[in-house]
């Protein structure tokens, strides 16, 4: 008897030394496995440096700056952005008279293509005016409307656009999006929180010149605020001991461990395919927030909450004299979580877009019965953007819905 215990706690032992330095290897390459010194991964004041010269921004968290440009490469193809002196993303019809204004995530931007492949500059040649985007990569719905409100729209603009992908459910209710997207650590934002049935804004804890033992305090705030810390952050944390760590999601461990482990083995010896290795991994993270997003809407809180947002959002255009649509824009992750016949989003905004005045525009059926499905998207590491025949496929959309309704 005595013989089997030992033989067992050596065991445990061993598996917990073993699993000790594997998550210290395995980390450096891949941020979504996390330990405890990831309660607070900063080193200096310095860090942020980079961060406030060119993206941070007070009222949203992150924004990109006036009058600046850049370059993204995927695949081996580079595209470039630019940003005109007026905030929005540069196009060929910058010059002319804007009857709308787009504001959301990446999937407003559209990553990865250059300026005069984006949808919006596909749609302004079909309403033969200038389409101003003031997407921004990674924003919530909330972030979007904060933003909206602090750009004065000109008297010409009749129409407000808020394109976002479905998993902004998660993204609103995001206080600091390390909590949520593990390793996003200059991701503080502001976000509007649900108490009873109004949405109370809680600003942005980080600032200008803020000292690290200031931000140390400001995180305990956060903490008791954003949701993901205990329901995610935590649980998925690597611990003592570590053996119960990784039994607490096996199969998910299992799968990010076994390829982030080939994966570094076939970097050092060089060998053809490595980054395949890295993609199953990092795949099986984008699986989970898709289902996580998913769980989200059928949640009576993050619902209620988001149908509050947009509610909000809608009244705020209104008393502007101008018309709001509301764009759902699916990831490639989205589609192909829906045609395994799970429950989805898809039901939140069609009871709502029946119940209430809001113009919403789910183009998730659209791609739903696409053929050639994998031509509209991008292979990349963020859950598949458009691509140039994806961004004119939404275009074509939405000029649909825009000219049936009359908006312009």
């Amino acid at each position: 008897m005595y013989n089997y215990i030992y033989y067992l706690f050596l065991l445990f032992l061993s598996f917990e030394i073993i699993l000790y330095f594997l998550v210290r290897f395995l980390k450096s390459d891949f941020q979504w496995i996390i330990t405890k010194k990831d309660e607070f991964p900063f080193k200096s004041k310095f860090e942020f440096n980079k961060f406030f010269k060119y993206s941070f921004d007070k009222k949203t968290g992150w924004d990109r700056k006036k009058n600046t440009s850049g370059f993204e490469i995927l695949n081996g193809r580079k595209t470039y952005f630019n940003i005109t002196n007026n905030g929005f993303r540069n196009t060929p019809l910058k010059n002319k008279k804007s009857l709308i204004s787009v504001f959301g995530d990446s999937y407003a931007f559209c990553r990865y293509v250059n300026d005069n492949k984006t949808w919006e500059t596909a749609l302004e040649k079909k309403i033969k005016s200038c389409v101003k985007n003031f997407g921004v990569g990674n924003f919530g719905l909330d972030q979007s409307f904060l933003k909206y409100k602090k750009i004065k729209s000109t008297k010409s603009t009749k129409l407000i656009i808020f394109a976002f992908v479905p998993e902004t459910i998660v993204r609103i209710n995001s206080y600091w999006k390390h909590y949520s997207e593990f390793g996003n650590k200059f991701g503080f934002k502001p976000f509007f929180k649900l108490q009873g049935d109004q949405l109370v804004l809680k600003e942005n804890v980080l600032y200008k010149n803020i000292k690290i033992k200031a931000l140390k305090q400001k995180i305990f705030k956060v903490k008791k605020e954003d949701f993901f810390y205990k329901s995610k952050f935590k649980s998925y944390m690597f611990k003592f001991p570590y053996t119960v760590s990784y039994l607490r999601f096996f199969r998910r461990n299992t799968i990010i461990f076994s390829n982030m482990l080939t994966f570094k083995i076939f970097k050092f010896l060089n060998l053809k395919n490595y980054r395949k290795f890295y993609s199953k991994s990092y795949n099986k993270i984008m699986r989970d927030n898709i289902y996580q997003a998913n769980e989200m809407y059928f949640d009576k809180y993050f619902s209620f909450h988001l149908k509050k947002m947009m509610i909000k959002i809608n009244q705020s255009v209104k008393k502007k004299n101008k018309k709001c649509i509301f764009l759902i824009l699916p990831q490639y992750h989205d589609i192909i979580f829906i045609k395994t016949k799970a429950k989805n989003y898809q039901t939140f905004y069609d009871k709502l877009y029946s119940k209430s005045q809001l113009n919403i525009l789910d183009t998730t059926k659209y791609f739903l019965i696409e053929k050639n499905l994998h031509e509209l998207y991008l292979e990349d590491n963020y859950g598949g953007h458009l691509s140039e025949k994806g961004n004119k496929f939404i275009a074509r959309q939405l000029y649909k819905y825009i000219k049936q309704n009359k908006f312009l």
